[in-house]
């Protein structure tokens, strides 16, 4: 049974609880917060679960065998490499770093410490994502010419949260890991050219719409937004069709659409939740021994912040 420690416990933390508590394989054993009221609250919520004050003091458990940081952006560099250094293993949120240079950096720890890592991105373990992923190997669509993703809503500010903080927040940073996760989990080839809008609020990038182009001639479109709400689509165009579905991000239906206008539905619903999939990974790569897993592994996490950065530099 995997023992997990939680850094950081909030409302993000809840969803991962409620879903590692379906699991047959690992168990909540400590958490950890430096806001003493959350920690109070906790304790009451959860009174068999080992609460510390400080982020090291819970790495230092050698009870804990993998930890899932929940905290904002700007410190999974740092906690994720401690962790690593301690022997943990890592479940990371997205994104899981804010430079190219950090995730290398824990690329490079996870190798040397042997010790397990991988980002967040639920969106490789959403049971219908896979059936997608074998439509498109099988070229029910043929090849594949773009894929457009989004994910666009409307948050009020909320001053002093990390989201509004110039440093680490903005949309790219937000929900943007997903629109690129995914881009990348369906085009295959150097990145060509980037160009993109973008729109700026209390300081922080609030929408941003940009084309990519790969050497391959295929196009990816992604819009994110935190100022405006849109239907969160997929649609990849093929040589003989296109799929849809929506959300992009964690959808359980989709719909192919053949040139000749006829249709076919897939269905697959969650196993439990949106968050069990990447939870049970873990726990699979851990039983096999492994440092990183074959479906988000550490380089696929390199190239995602390599393409965040390529974004941001477009601006």
């Amino acid at each position: 049974m995997i023992q997990w420690g939680i850094l950081g416990i909030g409302n993000i933390a809840g969803r991962f609880i409620k879903s590692l508590e379906n699991s047959q394989q690992g168990v909540l054993y400590a958490a950890a917060s430096y806001t003493p009221s959350k920690c109070e609250s906790f304790s009451k919520k959860y009174e068999n679960v080992k609460v510390y004050h400080d982020y090291e003091e819970l790495l230092n458990d050698e009870h804990v065998d993998a930890v899932y940081l929940a905290m904002r952006h700007s410190d999974h560099y740092r906690w994720a490499k401690k962790a690593l250094q301690h022997h943990k293993a890592v479940l990371c949120e997205k994104p899981a770093t804010l430079y190219k240079w950090q995730m290398e950096d824990l690329k490079q720890e996870a190798i040397n410490n042997q010790t397990f890592f991988m980002e967040a991105m639920k969106t490789r373990f959403i049971p219908l994502i896979e059936d997608i992923k074998t439509c498109l190997d099988e070229k029910e669509i043929g090849d594949i010419l773009s894929v457009e993703t989004r994910f666009c809503y409307y948050r009020d500010y909320q001053e002093g949260h990390y989201l509004f903080d110039e440093q680490q927040g903005g949309i790219l940073n937000d929900v943007g890991s997903y629109n690129i996760a995914s881009t990348l989990d369906y085009i295959h080839s150097p990145l060509v050219s980037v160009d993109s809008k973008v729109r700026y609020r209390y300081g922080v990038d609030s929408y941003e719409k940009v084309t990519l182009v790969f050497e391959n001639g295929q196009k990816a479109f992604l819009e994110m937004a935190m100022d405006e709400k849109k239907e969160p689509i997929l649609e990849m165009i093929g040589t003989k069709g296109k799929i849809q579905a929506n959300p992009f991000y964690r959808p359980t239906q989709a719909t192919i659409i053949y040139q000749n206008g006829e249709k076919r539905l897939l269905e697959k619903p969650y196993v439990y939740d949106d968050f069990f999939g990447e939870i049970e990974e873990v726990h699979r790569c851990l039983s096999k021994h492994l440092i990183e897993s074959p479906r988000m592994s550490l380089q696929d996490s390199i190239d995602c912040v390599d393409l965040i950065e390529k974004i941001r530099q477009s601006f």
